[in-house]
């Protein structure tokens, strides 16, 4: 079952258009976490995140400078090569500087039906909540108009349900990763194939492989790791920490652990609780301080008797890169050593990586 689910993010451009074929709907590129897709779900739309590819960006460098960050111009390079032309729209939220600027560069560039901008505020506050939550609500009217379906309370309800029930099956993948039933690059392809496919489906795949994964024995010796990253769109790193002797039982990342630790209110009007969990409850450096962070990475290994920390920042990603030395000492003041990357996600660093991750596997062996 986990090969299938490997399948599934290996092959998303073809799901997709086969999706797209088999039901006549539309379906939506995302960027980031901040996006509520429950929204677009509810629309009777498919929403996708919008992965890069390990591959020379000979088109989106034409448009941006090489130092900036490898992942938006990545995906714009995806779409300028046709990668992405079964797409309908694409949502840029009011994130970072570069997804902001993948707006403009998806307007001038990439021919596309449909291209929405998401405010979203710089701050948690509960005035950033309320206004959050009126931004919710052109967004609906917007997708409204788009799909053609109105979006009642209750398509909002059952929309908000089943991604609540991906999200607490994800959950339980993380318990099995720390007891060693499932290993990091398993939990990693779970998270990433529910990115691309409807979470209904992705529930009834997750509550197999769940299964048969709580039926194995514990894995072996592997050193217990946490990984925080900016972005790791696919699993190459987390296999290279496998084949050094390691193992991933704890995360920090957007395409891992904060994408889905936080469940929505089910109970709550359902733009302001989507507005809430979207909001406040995703742990990014990009609105959220130190502390609420550290407390956040803290709550993310607990239990899972972590041995040391990887930290992977892309190049360019201020906000991580800014919060790294917090981070560091947090984790350094519980005894846990910290190798730090700063690069790209690129086949020829992999490689230089490797015998860094060796000698700190073999450190912390002793």
């Amino acid at each position: 079952m986990i090969e299938k689910l490997r399948r599934l993010r290996r092959e998303r451009h073809q799901e997709a258009k086969a999706w797209k074929e088999r039901t006549g709907g539309k379906v939506i590129g995302v960027f980031c976490c901040d996006v509520p897709e429950e929204l677009i779900y509810a629309a009777g739309m498919l929403p996708v995140r919008l992965l890069g590819a390990h591959e020379e960006a000979t088109e989106g460098n034409l448009h941006f400078p090489t130092n900036v960050c490898p992942y938006p111009t990545s995906c714009l390079d995806q779409a300028l090569k046709g990668r992405y032309d079964y797409l309908d729209g694409v949502i840029v939220p009011n994130v970072c500087d570069m997804v902001r600027a993948m707006y403009g560069a998806w307007k001038l560039n990439v021919a596309i039906p449909y291209l929405y901008f998401l405010e979203v505020p710089q701050r948690i506050s509960p005035r950033g909540v309320e206004f959050f939550a009126d931004m919710l609500g052109r967004f609906r009217s917007s997708l409204e108009e788009l799909s053609g379906n109105s979006m009642s309370e209750a398509s909002l309800r059952q929309a908000i349900d089943v991604y609540n029930r991906n999200r607490e099956l994800l959950r339980q993948g993380c318990e099995l990763r720390k007891r060693g039933l499932i290993s990091g690059v398993e939990l990693q392809e779970m998270v990433l194939s529910s990115m691309l496919v409807p979470k209904d489906e992705h529930n009834q795949l997750m509550s197999q492989c769940l299964e048969e994964a709580s039926q194995r024995n514990p894995a072996g010796d592997g050193v217990r790791l946490l990984v925080s990253a900016s972005m790791l769109d696919d699993t190459d790193f987390f296999q290279l920490i496998e084949e050094c002797g390691g193992h991933v039982v704890a995360d920090d990342m957007p395409t891992g652990s904060r994408y889905f630790y936080y469940s929505v209110d089910g109970e709550a009007e359902p733009l302001q609780a989507l507005a809430q969990r979207y909001l406040a409850q995703i742990p990014c450096p990009r609105k959220m301080l130190p502390g609420a962070r550290l407390q956040y990475v803290d709550q993310a290994m607990s239990g899972a008797d972590v041995q040391g920390a990887i930290i992977h920042n892309l190049k360019a990603c201020d906000c991580h890169l800014y919060e790294y030395p917090y981070l560091r000492d947090m984790l350094e003041a519980r005894g846990l050593p910290v190798l730090f990357f700063r690069g790209e996600e690129t086949e020829a660093e992999l490689e230089t990586q490797r015998d860094d991750i060796e000698a700190f596997i073999e450190m912390i062996r002793g």
